[in-house]
Parts: C-alpha cells; sequence; structure tokens
C-alpha cells in the first residue's frame, strides 16, 4: 500500500466496499490503529485469504477518528470509538464479521 488517503476517499472506498461485499452496515466492523495487520489478523483473528477485509491509510490520526465516527455514528458499523492516538496511529480498517472474527 502506497499513499495517504484523505477522509473523503476513505469514506467512498469504505462505501463501496460495503456495497459490494453487504450492504447491512451491521455486518461490519470498523477500527482505526497503527498497525491494521496486527489489528486485522491478530485482535480480530481474520483469515487473510477467507475473510473479506480493508485498509487505509489516512492522512493523520484526526482524519482517521473523523472517518470511524461517521461511519460508527450515521451507519451504525460495529466499532470502539477511538479518542486517542498518536500520528502513527493513521490507518482505517474495515472487516466484513463472520464466524472466525472478533467480534
Amino acid at each position: 500500500m502506497s499513499g495517504f488517503y484523505s477522509v473523503q476517499q476513505i469514506k467512498f472506498d469504505v462505501l463501496a466496499y460495503v456495497k459490494e461485499f453487504s450492504i447491512h452496515w451491521t455486518d461490519w466492523y470498523i477500527g482505526v490503529t497503527d498497525d491494521p495487520q496486527a489489528a486485522l489478523f491478530g485482535t480480530h483473528g481474520l483469515n487473510r485469504d477467507l475473510d473479506i477485509w480493508l485498509y487505509k491509510q489516512a492522512v493523520s490520526f484526526a482524519a482517521c477518528r473523523n472517518v470511524q465516527k461517521y461511519y460508527l455514528e450515521t451507519h451504525k458499523i460495529d466499532g470502539e470509538l477511538v479518542s486517542n492516538g498518536t500520528e502513527d496511529t493513521d490507518c482505517v480498517y474495515l472487516y466484513k464479521k463472520s464466524a472466525r472474527s472478533t467480534p
């Protein structure tokens, strides 16, 4: 992955991904992290090949928080609002929940 994405670009990408795989917002989880690989495949237990997931590196932590808050509040996607982070905490991640994932 290369480059940084704006708030609007990440919002658009999340919307397009959800529409492609399941428009049921409650099927999804959105988070913010400094290590999306560890969050997705470690913390949440996703299978890299079988599960549906996405992550984008934002321009800042504030941008990540903005995207996450929008989807938590507007579309009721599952997730825990991240209130603290450093500028290294710059990735938004999304996945479709499954029997393998936590939650």
